[in-house]
């Protein structure tokens, strides 16, 4: 299981100007009184965490899982033990294995609920990590990280009906869940129900501004999938102030130029969104994405048929060999496009 069990995918900006978004509000009230909330953690605790994320996003994983280790207690919030295993992880080497077989150790000597989930987010086998999920619901119920792991394996295995059925359990015991709340907003996307998305990952960005246990990255990703979701709203602008707050240096620069592109598009600025195509191209000059929306943009927007030939051909050119199917897809319709250009005109 990877890192994105402990704040629910990496489906996920430090400060965002949420009331210039026209997404539906939810009540914070779930989030404030949460048992999950960072002011039930202790100013200590909280002192470490943000300590230790600092230094994780800064990237120095090995010091901030070194600060978290000397801070740990027996008593520790699994928060705390959450963060320090995603250090550990990414601190790489060969760290993994020895981190694996440590939790699973831990988790047969001791089987509580905590080093039981422990162990199943870097379990190496489904089975595995089901079986130590299960284990922990039996041993305590009433515990949402539990559930929100039961259903974070159920959607990585494509039951979506499940995952959703194990997600509003933790939400029953623990109304402002973060992860739970995150997983929720992922399968509201999914079953195109974009209102109650909208709302539900506008109420996780705004209550997790300041949780020194999400990343920014994580943030960055959930912002990207809130503007995603604007523009399946039919509003570019929402979308396009939010992809404008995501600064560079945060990364996720080819996700970013993409729904750019697509907003400008919509909003029928067909030339901001080329320049847009062409710098989530400079971003990964590999991607398939941004050479289809320059091609559609030329052939389309800009009626380019000189420009639109050569977009189309770069895609042909790109997908041989392609054995997946989107690319498949797409290089079939490029030569679709470019025999049709070469037919003689009637």
């Amino acid at each position: 299981m990877t890192a994105a069990f402990a704040a629910g995918f990496a489906l996920c900006v430090l400060s965002l100007a949420f009331t210039a978004c026209a997404a539906p509000r939810r009540d914070q009230r779930d989030f404030e009184q949460s048992a999950d909330h960072p002011s039930k953690l202790g100013s200590r605790t909280l002192e470490v965490l943000t300590r230790a994320r600092a230094l994780m996003d800064s990237g120095e994983p090995a010091n901030a899982a070194a600060q978290l280790a000397a801070a740990m207690t027996p008593d520790a919030p699994f928060s705390m033990r959450l963060m320090h295993q995603d250090a550990l992880l990414a601190a790489g080497g060969d760290g993994a294995e020895e981190l694996a077989a440590a939790a699973r150790e831990a988790a047969e000597r001791e089987p509580t609920a905590t080093n039981l989930l422990l162990w199943a987010r870097v379990a190496p086998e489904s089975a595995q990590r089901r079986a130590a999920i299960e284990h922990a619901l039996t041993l305590d119920p009433r515990n949402p990280w539990a559930h929100y792991a039961l259903a974070h394996a159920r959607a990585r295995d494509g039951d979506w009906v499940a995952a959703s059925d194990c997600v509003q359990r933790a939400l029953v015991i623990d109304p402002g869940h973060r992860a739970a709340r995150r997983l929720e907003a992922a399968i509201l996307a999914r079953g195109a129900r974009v209102d109650d998305a909208l709302g539900a990952l506008a109420a996780w960005l705004a209550a997790t501004r300041f949780d020194p246990r999400i990343p920014t990255a994580w943030r960055v990703a959930a912002q990207l999938d809130l503007a995603h979701l604007h523009l399946l709203d039919g509003k570019p602008g929402p979308a396009l102030e939010l992809l404008r707050q995501v600064s560079p240096s945060e990364g996720a620069e080819l996700a970013r130029w993409c729904l750019i592109a697509a907003a400008e598009q919509a909003a029928g600025r067909s030339a901001a969104a080329l320049e847009a195509a062409q710098k989530a191209g400079n971003a990964d000059p590999k991607a398939l994405t941004p050479m289809v929306q320059v091609a559609l943009l030329r052939q389309y927007d800009l009626r380019d048929a000189k420009g639109a030939q050569a977009a189309w051909q770069k895609v042909l050119d790109a997908t041989r060999g392609s054995t997946d199917l989107a690319s498949l897809i797409q290089g079939l319709r490029a030569r679709i496009v470019l025999e049709r250009a070469a037919e003689p005109t009637p």
